[in-house]
């Protein structure tokens, strides 16, 4: 049960939540000649990313996660059987990643409504820090988050334990007194409950995740960042 008078800090997620990430669709439409099916690429380029960071967590194997993104975009394209030259990879992840980041409507309005309300603000991501940099350029957040916080601090994936507890110290919150925002797959909602975060579970209005029911339930379910700030009483 979700204790908001407790809450001190609001952190994020990056990619699903704050970041559209069916936009990779979009890109590879215009990068990869004769595509017939990017939704279905794109999916499976998601889906391997979290495959292959589980992996790296499991077999200590931590690579950046902009690397993580081009074998996970190649393995995708050749499982449809599209053979695309490397440097055509390269510009589809800058375009997604770094370039072109199409960042939810909600987000800023949203953020510094909250920000308004009193709460620091942070971003946990598996975001390598360059990616990071660009996504808050971007989303033009940097004056309204304290910081942001990445994977690549510990050499870990979310949703490892470690990342949770060093972000605490990071934002200098008792762990129990954040509040974990995460949206799409409910991964990163269970690892942030099992390190004692408070988490609300972002099940966006236009993208209708199925709820899963493997882990620990979420705290609070929204279906906007907005519905967080009519939430969250003023500090």
């Amino acid at each position: 049960m979700v204790n908001l008078d407790q809450v001190e800090t609001v952190t994020y997620d990056s990619y699903t939540t704050l970041v559209d990430v069916d936009s990779q669709a979009d890109v590879l439409k215009k990068k990869v000649d004769g595509i017939e099916n990017p939704e279905f690429v794109s999916r499976v380029w998601r889906s391997r990313n979290m495959m292959l960071t589980v992996i790296a967590n499991d077999i200590d194997a931590y690579r950046p996660f902009y690397e993580i993104q081009k074998h996970s975009l190649r393995f995708a394209l050749e499982s449809f059987g599209y053979e695309v030259p490397e440097n055509v990879r390269d510009e589809i992840r800058r375009t997604v990643y770094k370039e072109n980041i199409s960042v939810f409507d909600d987000v800023k309005p949203a953020m510094e409504r909250i920000r308004d309300l009193g709460y620091d603000q942070y971003v946990i991501s598996n975001g390598d820090p360059e990616m990071l940099d660009h996504m808050v350029e971007q989303a033009n957040i940097g004056d309204i988050i304290q910081d942001w916080i990445s994977g690549h601090e510990v050499g870990t994936f979310k949703p490892e334990l470690e990342i949770y507890r060093h972000s605490a110290a990071r934002t200098g919150t008792p762990i129990k007194n954040i509040l974990h925002v995460s949206g799409g797959t409910m991964r990163d909602v269970w690892g942030a409950k099992n390190a004692g975060m408070q988490t609300a579970w972002l099940n966006r209005e236009t993208k209708h995740y199925p709820r899963e029911y493997f882990g620990q339930d979420p705290d609070l379910t929204i279906a906007t960042i907005r519905e967080l700030a009519d939430e969250l009483p003023p500090q």
